[in-house]
């Protein structure tokens, strides 16, 4: 299994809540980066996952559309901000169990949920944050496809400017 952590674009500060804050100009342009940044590395999803709030499920949209992700983009309140890590890796267990062959999902969302996750599911007690536009790719070597099983392990990083790192 594969799981691509991606924290949401820039966002404004126009809205009435946080949770209505949407992408600004510049916040589109870098997720459509990021999402053609991922489509020339071939990355594809069997399921994208966002969390409810404006700018995370617009930058899902966006990278989706950029990668020709023609699935169902599923939105849940456990990948909001405060959300805990714990649950999010419970549900990718389950997912992943329902997923066929070998799966790779994305996780749209924010900071401190992200890095939180991703902390759980490489093993250690902290992980640096993602920058807004960032996807973080973890694999997980397990002994059946789509099992979480064993330490996952880093293999890159890549943003808006295509810039990608290996790990």
């Amino acid at each position: 299994m594969r799981v691509t952590l991606i924290r949401h674009a820039e966002a404004g500060d126009d809205a009435a809540s946080d949770e209505a804050r949407s992408l600004t100009t510049r916040g589109r342009e870098d997720a459509r980066r990021l999402g053609h940044a991922l489509a020339r590395r071939g990355v594809e999803f069997s399921l994208m996952v966002s969390s409810p709030l404006v700018r995370a499920v617009q930058t899902a949209e966006i990278v989706a559309a950029e990668i020709a992700y023609r699935e169902r983009l599923t939105v849940t309140e456990l990948l909001v901000p405060a959300g805990a890590a714990s649950r999010v890796l419970s549900w990718l267990k389950t997912a992943g169990r329902d997923l066929d062959g070998s799966p790779s999902v994305a996780l749209v969302a924010h900071e401190p949920i992200l890095s939180a996750v991703a902390a759980l599911l490489i093993g250690k007690a902290r992980t640096p944050p993602l920058k807004k536009a960032e996807a973080l790719r973890i694999r997980f070597g397990a002994p059946s496809p789509g099992s979480l099983e064993g330490k996952g392990i880093l293999r890159w990083r890549v943003d808006a400017r295509g810039h990608r790192e290996q790990l």
